[in-house]
């Protein structure tokens, strides 16, 4: 006799009583019976059909179709299969509904819950459902937390998607303003330059700015030497220059004028604008940039035209402009130091005699080498001038107890025109007469001692040209004859 296991046992006790209740079998059938139930019950491959030891039999044959069915619902159940049939009635099939039934709801709201439906609920499956619901609940927090973090993401992803986009629109302008820069570069015929005064990176030099001034950027001297290249005497840029590494800050903007040593070593004009950009917070000077123009032509022409405003155009003397300010700042100068002025008259006599025997290029050829003897006849700190046709001037200082020295200067002056003139191969002889007053004691107003040096000429030339007359009142002059020219 088969020895069994005690849920074996169990259920072949509970299997005797049912079929000896129902009918009166042996020993040995009784046993066989058990063992098929058994192996439906236990073996992984249970038989498919009643055996034949149960034919026949209604309680046996109940018995193993109900095993078989809950053995089938339960392989079903366990492949996630809830649509098993349950064929017999009783506890035992109803309780199998019952399960199947939970099931296929238990199932129904996984399915809604990973379709996205959290409000579902389980109520009927006691320490599973709140776990169930537990879950569901966890689930959802996470969702909502999800859902915050990928409004986050996509706020986020807006905001990189903006920042590449201005940077996009960025790089474009940054690229189109290098493009109008290089080709601004290229086509100004000004130099362009930029310091950097913070970091100790080599000055930006544009080529054009090489060409103007003959140095190359490879040759050019650090920014701290800069000062080597500008002119002594252009104080003004010399004093921006110290202003952009001083405690003192320098202008936001500039524009000057300057000389510049070029690398020929000639000092040539240069008009130089210029921004200086600041750091915000220190407000020190942190950059430079400027252009600078070629202007040594503009200052020629200024010189030039500047030169003939204040200039006899014939023989190159101070004319009558020149000479009213010269007069008025030396008759100021003589009142502050107590020195004294001598205003000259000067008229050539018999002038008009050369240009009716030689004609009038011979008269301005005489002009021109009287002026010439006459310019070198006096100190640098007197003054010759031609008013015009063959009138002259001069301004001569000297001091309180220097009275001879205008004798000495009209003996000079006398002398280089005693000296004959060659024009043409003819030789040509002039001589001239004289009006002098002085500062301050014939008077201290410039038109003044004009008008009374005019006088002293007029009289000088009545009494016989060749003369010198100092104004006197009461024309009382005093005349001083010169000797007759030689050759």
């Amino acid at each position: 006799m088969v020895e069994l296991a005690e849920p074996a046992k169990r259920t072949h006790d509970a299997f005797v009583l049912q079929v000896s209740a129902a009918s009166a079998l042996s020993a040995e059938k009784l046993d066989r019976m058990l063992e098929c139930c058994h192996a439906l019950l236990f073996d992984p491959v249970p038989p498919s059909e009643v055996p034949d030891i149960m034919k026949g039999d209604q309680a046996a044959e109940e018995i193993f179709n109900a095993l078989l069915g809950c053995r089938n619902a339960l392989q079903m159940a366990r492949n996630g299969d809830f649509s098993y049939k349950i064929d017999f009635k009783g506890f035992l099939g109803g309780a199998l509904k019952a399960l199947q039934a939970n099931l296929n709801h238990v199932a129904w709201l996984t399915r809604r819950v990973a379709d996205g439906d959290l409000d579902q609920r389980m109520d009927f499956m006691g320490d599973f459902s709140d776990s169930f619901n537990s879950m569901v609940e966890q689930l959802t927090f996470t969702l909502d937390e999800l859902k915050r973090k990928q409004a986050a993401l996509e706020s986020l992803a807006e905001d990189l998607r903006q920042e590449v986009e201005v940077r996009k629109k960025t790089e474009e302008r940054l690229l189109a303003e290098e493009e109008r820069w290089t080709l601004a570069v290229q086509c100004s015929r000004d130099g362009i330059w930029e310091v950097d005064l913070e970091n100790e990176k080599p000055p930006y030099y544009s080529p054009r700015l090489a060409e103007l001034t003959g140095i190359r950027p490879e040759n050019a001297p650090p920014i701290q030497e800069w000062p080597k290249l500008f002119h002594p005497d252009d104080a003004a840029v010399l004093q921006l220059f110290q202003s952009f590494f001083s405690d003192n800050p320098p202008p936001p903007s500039f524009e000057l004028d300057h000389k510049l040593l070029c690398g020929d070593g000639v000092y040539r004009w240069f008009l130089t604008r210029g921004i200086v950009l600041k750091n915000p917070v220190t407000q020190k000077s942190t950059r430079i940039i400027g252009v600078t123009a070629d202007i040594q032509d503009r200052k020629e022409r200024e010189e030039f035209f500047s030169h003939r405003a204040t200039h006899d155009a014939l023989t190159d003397l101070p004319n009558r402009l020149l000479f009213d300010d010269y007069l008025k700042s030396s008759v100021e100068f003589a009142k502050r130091n107590g020195s004294h002025l001598a205003v000259i008259m000067i008229d050539l006599d018999k002038f008009k005699d050369v240009n009716d025997t030689l004609g009038h290029h011979a008269g301005d050829v005489l002009l021109v080498e009287i002026a010439n003897r006459m310019q070198k006849s006096i100190r640098e700190s007197d003054m010759v001038s031609r008013f015009g046709g063959d009138e002259f001037a001069m301004i001569l200082a000297f001091g309180k107890n220097e009275w001879q020295s205008i004798t000495k200067a009209l003996n000079r002056t006398m002398a280089s025109l005693k000296k004959p003139v060659q024009i043409e191969g003819k030789e040509v002889t002039i001589s001239a007469s004289f009006g002098i007053s002085i500062c301050p004691e014939d008077g201290d107003k410039p038109k003044q001692l004009m008008l009374l040096a005019d006088e002293a000429l007029y009289h000088a030339k009545s009494v016989g040209r060749n003369a010198c007359a100092f104004w006197k009142p009461n024309k009382r002059y005093n005349v001083v004859r010169f000797a007759e020219r030689t050759k």
